[in-house]
């Protein structure tokens, strides 16, 4: 059932009523997931349009956390919510992908109990994982409170959700998902289209909200090195985002005399998985050898990150699914444009990727996923050779994609629902 917002929170310097928001968001500051940066740009710059928020947030209070934001763990589930806890881990251990079910039960008990002495008009849940939508529904079930389920990524689409035999599952949960939503959020054109397809009825509730950057946080100031230069990876590697078609390139180019240590490194800064670097294991132990690359893995402080992209000549993105299609964008996207460095990029033709790097301003070298090793080669020597001064991205990217006036759409979809 899709509610109504209701007008229980007095009202704005401007005369508009004041509205209370629950927000489930396990990711959120001061984790660096990359998931936590689009909820911590909601709450921080709704309020400015009269939305307050109420953060359901995983992890414990320690140094960094947001002020009114509660962080729950598993473990505080009490009373009859210690059973609903059995429950979830029960379900967790035979779910298809982690879904941070044990999650739920402390989640909903904590925003159960703050709704009855201050009553939400509204939730917003974001996804990933599964248990902040499962937690928005229930709220939405339990209070009346109108529900915004924010995709940040897809979940029946979603490549790195690639078992078959849970295709239905997926297909199930989106379906319960969108029938009670009284909107539906994607971060970008084709993603919210391939759901307008899929349910034709709820075609008017499927909006697009990109991801972004916060223009209250100053981007990476570039200062790259000249020698060596350095081409940088600052984030997470996982799933089919492996850089096995740069190695392969470089690899090639350093057999061939045309790049060396003393001129370009290769830095892969954040976490990446036992299998990132298996099918390119032979290049990466040449280029090792050679003093070409430098791994430092595991999840690194942001500051680390953004030491790393300032350091760059280069930086690279990975945009690749393991299919020819992509309706994801990589959240670092838009801090790499901010930089204004150019962008060595991987992702398939016609992708949002594609589409924001092509109207961003900075300079980019795009490439397909199935590309040779030989093609990528000859196209980057030139940028290896005499990389591009950073640039300035364009006036379309800076009104895009910033965070506060996204809020600021958002704040107008949350009112236009609300009770005169």
């Amino acid at each position: 059932m899709v509610g109504t917002l209701q007008n229980r929170s007095g009202r704005d310097e401007g005369g508009a009523p004041r509205l209370l928001l629950q927000v489930f968001a396990f990711h959120f500051p001061p984790s660096n997931a990359s998931g936590a940066a689009r909820p911590a740009r909601l709450a921080r710059y709704l309020p400015e349009h009269g939305i307050q928020c109420r953060v359901t947030a995983h992890g414990q209070t320690r140094a960094g956390a947001w002020p009114g934001v509660s962080y729950v763990s598993p473990s505080d589930a009490r009373g009859r919510w210690r059973v609903a806890l059995a429950v979830a881990r029960a379900l967790h251990r035979i779910a298809p992908y982690n879904e941070e079910l044990p999650w739920l039960p402390a989640a909903l008990q904590h925003a159960f109990a703050e709704q009855r002495t201050a009553p939400a008009d509204a939730v917003l849940s974001t996804y990933p994982p599964l248990a902040a939508h499962l937690a928005g529904l229930l709220f939405h079930l339990r209070f009346g409170a109108p529900w915004i389920a924010d995709f940040r990524d897809p979940l029946a689409d979603n490549p790195f959700r690639d078992r078959r035999w849970a295709r239905s599952y997926d297909l199930w949960i989106e379906k319960k998902i969108v029938k009670h939503a009284a909107a539906i959020l994607a971060t970008n054109e084709s993603a919210a289209e391939i759901l307008r397809a899929r349910h034709p009825g709820a075609a008017a509730r499927i909006h697009v909200l990109w991801n972004g950057f916060d223009p209250g946080e100053p981007p990476v100031v570039p200062a790259p090195a000249l020698a060596p230069r350095r081409l940088v990876h600052a984030g997470s590697l996982y799933g089919p985002r492996r850089p096995c078609a740069l190695l392969r390139a470089m690899a090639l180019l350093a057999r061939e005399g045309r790049v060396d240590a003393a001129r370009w490194k290769m830095e892969f800064v954040g976490p990446h998985e036992p299998d990132t670097f298996t099918e390119c294991q032979a290049e990466l132990e040449m280029l090792l050898a050679a003093g070409m690359v430098e791994i430092r893995a595991g999840l690194r402080p942001k500051s680390e990150l953004e030491q790393a992209m300032g350091r760059a000549s280069l930086l690279l993105l990975l945009d690749i699914t393991g299919d020819e299609r992509s309706v994801q964008v990589p959240a670092k996207l838009f801090d790499s444009i901010r930089s204004g460095l150019p962008i060595v990029a991987w992702t398939p033709a016609g992708s949002p990727t594609r589409q924001v790097l092509e109207r961003a301003g900075v300079p980019s070298m795009v490439f397909a996923p199935e590309e040779s090793a030989e093609n990528v080669a000859a196209r980057l020597a030139a940028w290896l050779d005499d990389p591009p001064a950073p640039a300035s991205p364009s006036p379309w990217f800076l009104e895009t994609f910033d965070g506060a006036r996204q809020a600021a759409w958002l704040a107008g979809l949350l009112r236009a629902r609300a009770r005169p």
